[in-house]
This record gives structure tokens, sequence and C-alpha cells, in this order.
């Protein structure tokens, strides 16, 4: 209520019937006035309606656009769906690679990409795969190796040998149970195989913990452990750069050299073929970092890769036992 009618409210009323009275009758207005007042007071009214009636609309889109957006996301929001959360991406499949699927087996193909929980995943004869988990640690499997996965970075081996790439700088390390214990790693490169009750555990670098019915076992770099079904464990050494793990290397997932220094494409292959990387001098050292490499060395083998890669470079390089020595290539 504005101040002008609560002014009019507070006047004496016999004052204002006695102006009404003073005043007299009006005369009523001319019909063509009434039929122009009537007409404007009609179109305004229609105004009014189509206004809120557009109101109306618009409110109830917006309330079905709701309620549509609400029942996609309840459509799409499943509990089983949820359980099945992506562990690992595929990067390479040699061979033939299945998985479990409606009480059978059907073949993993290169386009499935990711690996959900629960997935029970096997190699044939012959077949090999590479898997990536979240940043970038590697998970390999051998042939005739039978797996399932339980959480994002724990799986069940049942049978096979699988090799695994952790990064100590994760923090989170990978569970694996197996029917021999349960292996947990420490920031480290290993291999793990699986056959009847029997375990063997190959450490390339770091340290890998065996849980065997309260038991704790510590596998470090260069050591080989084995375990047999009745729990007797026998202890040997592994070379970091023995041909043992060959098969591993192959499957390694291949890092994007493309305009990338020569320097981190030898860092990578003395990690996957567990060589120590050493400079034959300093300006070697520092044309490695500045030497650019181009085009791509997915599917080689590490060493290949280098021989392909150094092949258009004034660099070349040396093994050794356990080394590999860059130097430039008038040098050889």
């Amino acid at each position: 209520m504005d101040n002008e009618q609560r002014h009019e409210d507070d006047r004496d009323p016999d004052a204002v019937a006695a102006l009404v009275h003073a005043a007299g009758r009006r005369e009523d207005p001319p019909e063509s006035a009434y039929r122009k007042v009537f007409g404007a007071a009609h179109a305004a009214f229609r105004a009014k309606v189509s206004r809120r009636s557009r109101r109306h609309a618009f409110a109830w889109a917006a309330a079905a656009s709701v309620l549509v957006a609400a029942v996609t996301v309840l459509m799409r929001w499943d509990p089983i769906s949820v359980q099945r959360m992506v562990v690992a991406s595929v990067d390479r499949i040699v061979g033939s690679v299945e998985v479990a699927s409606d009480g059978g087996w059907r073949p993993l193909g290169r386009t499935d990409g990711r690996i959900t929980r629960d997935t029970r995943m096997r190699t044939l004869p012959g077949g090999s795969a590479a898997l990536v988990f979240e940043g970038g640690d590697s998970l390999r499997l051998a042939a005739e190796t039978e797996l399932q996965f339980e959480g994002p970075r724990s799986f069940r081996l049942d049978r096979g040998s699988v090799y695994l790439d952790i990064q100590a700088s994760m923090g989170t390390g990978v569970q694996i149970a197996t029917p021999a214990g349960t292996v947990r790693d420490l920031g480290t490169q290993f291999e793990l195989q699986v056959a009847d009750s029997s375990l063997r555990l190959r450490v390339r670098e770091g340290r890998v913990e065996i849980d065997r019915a309260g038991q704790q076992l510590i596998g470090a770099a260069g050591e080989q452990l084995e375990i047999d079904a009745f729990g007797n464990v026998a202890r040997s050494t592994v070379a970091a750069d023995s041909d043992v793990w060959y098969w591993a290397e192959v499957l390694a997932p291949a890092p994007d050299v493309d305009g990338r220094p020569a320097s981190e494409l030898l860092a990578w292959v003395a990690r996957e073929t567990g060589r120590a990387l050493l400079y034959a001098d300093p300006a070697v050292q520092q044309r490695a970092a500045s030497v650019r490499l181009y085009g791509n060395i997915r599917h080689l083998a590490p060493l290949d890769a280098m021989d392909v890669m150094l092949a258009t470079t004034d660099l070349n390089y040396v093994l050794s036992e356990g080394r590999i020595e860059i130097r430039a290539r008038n040098d050889l």
C-alpha cells in the first residue's frame, strides 16, 4: 500500500460523503469513450493473461527439463556400473587374449580399450598383453596367464606370469593375491609367476613383500624367491639385465619420442633393459639432451628402438655388462 492510499484511508468518512453529495451525479461518458476505454482494458487484460501463460509455459518447460535430466541421471546411475570402475587401459595385445563373458570367453579386442573392476582375462599360448594403470604404471601378461581384477590396483593371479613396473613416486602400490600368498610391491619392477600352489618372485628393482599365512618375506632387487607348495623358500640371484626379462621388455609401453630429446629415449631404454646409462663425456651427454628425434617407436623392443632412432643422429652406443655407454658416432 503506497503513501497516497494510506492518506486517503485516514480521511473522515463524513467529510468524504459531503464532498460527493456536493459534487452531484456525474454525467455518463459518451458511448465511444466507453468503448475505447473498454477496448484498451480488454487488450491489457489479454496481454496480461498471455504473459502469465507464457510464464507458466516456461515454468512447466523448465520443470520438465529438470525432470528429464533427473530421470536420465537415474537411468544412467546403476550400482552395477559403479562397481565396474575402470582399473586399467589396454596398451598392446599380441596373439590371443580373452576376457570372461556370459559364462564363457571372448577375444579381447583392440577397441575394448579399458579394463574394469571384476574383469577376468587370460592369455592363450603365444599370446601376451600390456596394460597401463592410471598414472602410467605398467602390467604385462605373459603367455598362458589368467587373472581377475578385484579393485583399481589389486588383482588375483591364478596362473602364469606377470611383470609390473611400478613407480615409487606414485605412493600407491599394487596388491596381488595368489594361491601361495599375497604380494605387495614397494615401488619396484618385478616378475611374478604362479604354477599350482607354488610361487616364483624375481625382483629387478626396489622391494616386494610376500605375506604367506602371517609370515612376511621380502624380496630385494637382484633376488629370486621360490616358494613351493609346502612353504619352503629358496633364494637365488638374478641380474637386472638378464635375458629372463626379455619377454616383458618387448611389451613395454613406448613413450612418445617424436620431437623429444634423445636423452629421454635413452633413459627409457636403460630402465626397461635393466642397465645403467653412461655417457662417454659431458659433451656427448649435452648432445643427447639437445638432439631431437622424429618418428615413433611403438611396438619396438627398447634396444631395437634405440637402434632405429640413434641411426638418424651422430650418437651411437656400446653395450657392456649391465651398462649402455653413449658415444659420438665418430668415436667408434
